[in-house]
């Protein structure tokens, strides 16, 4: 493999040539500011520097600058089991609660190790999945993520109605989806 290292704009680009057809992009979130880029042997160096300057580049490089600075700050890893323990506790009345108010039933809560997002419901399957490190955030918000993955039996999308059913059952959720955007 030929490597090498660039200086872009702030960022260190590194060029690795390989046997793929096409050019790959990848930032990683231990390495911000490191663009990590495939090419395919037979493209130049400079051919590959000339890609960074397409608008529709530099629109996902300013994205995934925004999504770095957006990413709330998770607690310590070290805390996991008191999260968990607390959402075992948690989650069982508020499902309960929740379902009966929205009148739908959820088949499975799992709580897992999630950092990308809070919740996930399996419209299929009807299961619910919350991130362990929800149990760090006040009661509040755990219940907004609860109600937040309930309405989605209601309405897949993110769209009017989706928010309109939360502004219906939960009208403090946009506080709460604020303060897990913040962090601890």
């Amino acid at each position: 493999m030929n490597q090498k290292n660039i200086t872009w704009n702030d960022y260190t680009i590194q060029i690795t040539k390989k046997k793929i057809k096409r050019t790959n992009l990848r930032i990683k979130p231990s390495e911000p500011n490191v663009i990590h880029m495939s090419i395919p042997y037979r493209m130049s160096y400079e051919s590959a520097m000339q890609i960074l300057n397409q608008p529709r580049i530099l629109r996902w490089i300013e994205n995934s600058k925004k999504k770095r600075i957006e990413q709330p700050v998770l607690p310590e890893r070290s805390q996991e089991s008191v999260y968990r323990a607390r959402l075992e506790e948690l989650l069982p009345g508020m499902f309960e609660k929740w379902e009966s108010r929205i009148g739908v039933r959820c088949s499975q809560i799992a709580i897992r190790d999630t950092r990308s997002q809070w919740g996930s419901c399996s419209l299929r399957t009807k299961n619910i999945s919350i991130s362990v490190w929800l149990g760090a955030f006040p009661e509040e918000c755990i219940e907004y993520v609860v109600v937040h993955e309930l309405v989605h039996l209601l309405e897949p999308g993110h769209n009017a109605r989706f928010y309109g059913f939360l502004d219906e059952y939960y009208p403090k959720w946009r506080e709460c989806r604020q303060k897990l955007k913040k962090g601890l």
